[in-house]
This record gives structure tokens, C-alpha cells and sequence, in this order.
């Protein structure tokens, strides 16, 4: 036989060899607890169930507004200082329990209490664990000081479940432009 043998009959690698095998088994291992961590997020699926209690917490603030009962609207937002609402306007933004109470003290003084219809022309709920959102169309009827009025606008929310219950943590409402959209089609 000539040249050299195919194989290396070494009793130990050398160094560098060392060092790459090590540098090679850390990388690996980086990699695969790395998926390890992540591959729940994956597997995970849309809860239905969650997003019908979505819908409902929904509709649940809605009938708490049309009565104008300020403690039932606070119950479905999250407690702390940190939730925020938006409205269309400049200045329309409210953030904390008491900012946001303020701010439906304000609106409540804009209807006739218990005279409201909504009507969900769209509403859409998704959830992922313990956080969930939400976005609705909806046309809303009612009294103000006697006269019939009706409103079109957008809402849309991002929730936390807390003690098993959803709490919104963030609420954008919008008018603008609705007088001009009000025959558009809705999205599917």
C-alpha cells in the first residue's frame, strides 16, 4: 500500500478537532432546546370556544353602554393602570380605570339610556392562550333627547384572560368616514 491509510488510527483528536466537535454539540444543542421552547407556540390551535366568549364579552359591553351602568362596562375591561381606550379624535385617548370611567361618563351623556340597537353588520375573534382579539362593524341605533339617531363605526380590542375570564386590555372605536362607507360591503 501506498500513500496515506483512509483512515486516521490517532488514539486521541487533536485539539482543534476538540474544539470544533465542542463548538458543533453546543450549536446543536442551542438549536434543539431552542425548538423545544417554541414548538408549543406552533402546535397550538384557535380556541372556538374562546373566540365565542370573545363575541359575547363583546356584546356584553355593549348592553352594559346601552344602560348606561358604568361599573358593568368597567367589569369588562382588565383592572390596572395600563388599559387603554381610543376614539376617533384627537385627544380621545383614555388610559387607566379612572381615565376610561371618565371618558364613559362623558358618552353616556350623549344618548338616552336603554334606547340603543347594535347591529353586528361583521365581528371577528381570534384567540392564542391567554390573549385574544377582536374587530367589529357595527351600526348602531338610538334615542338623544327624543330624536332617533344612527351611528355606523368600527370597533376593535385586544383581551387577556384573567381568572378564566376575558378583560379587555385595549379598545379602538372609529366614526370617521362612516357616514360616507355605510354601503360598502363588509369583509368575509
Amino acid at each position: 500500500m501506498t500513500g496515506k491509510p483512509d483512515f486516521d488510527f490517532r488514539s486521541s483528536p487533536t485539539r482543534k478537532e476538540r474544539k470544533d466537535y465542542g463548538l458543533e454539540k453546543g450549536l446543536l444543542f442551542i438549536v434543539l432546546v431552542s425548538f423545544a421552547m417554541v414548538s408549543p407556540c406552533f402546535a397550538r390551535k384557535p380556541d372556538t370556544n374562546a373566540n365565542a366568549d370573545v363575541k359575547a364579552l363583546v356584546m356584553e359591553h355593549n348592553k352594559a353602554f346601552n344602560a348606561q351602568d358604568l361599573k358593568g362596562v368597567m367589569e369588562t375591561y382588565a383592572p390596572g393602570p395600563n388599559v387603554v381606550l381610543m376614539g376617533t379624535g384627537p385627544g380621545e385617548i383614555y388610559v387607566g380605570e379612572e381615565a376610561i370611567g371618565g371618558a364613559y361618563n362623558q358618552f353616556f351623556n350623549r344618548f338616552d339610556a336603554n334606547t340603543l340597537n347594535f347591529k353586528y353588520d361583521w365581528i371577528h375573534a381570534a384567540s392564542r392562550g391567554n390573549f385574544a382579539w377582536f374587530a367589529a362593524t357595527i351600526n348602531m341605533e338610538g334615542m338623544v333627547k327624543n330624536e332617533k339617531r344612527e351611528r355606523a363605526f368600527n370597533m376593535s380590542g385586544a383581551l387577556e384572560r384573567i381568572k378564566g375570564k376575558w378583560r379587555i386590555v385595549s379598545m379602538h372605536f372609529s366614526r370617521l368616514g362612516a357616514e360616507q362607507q355605510q354601503g360598502a360591503e363588509q369583509p368575509k
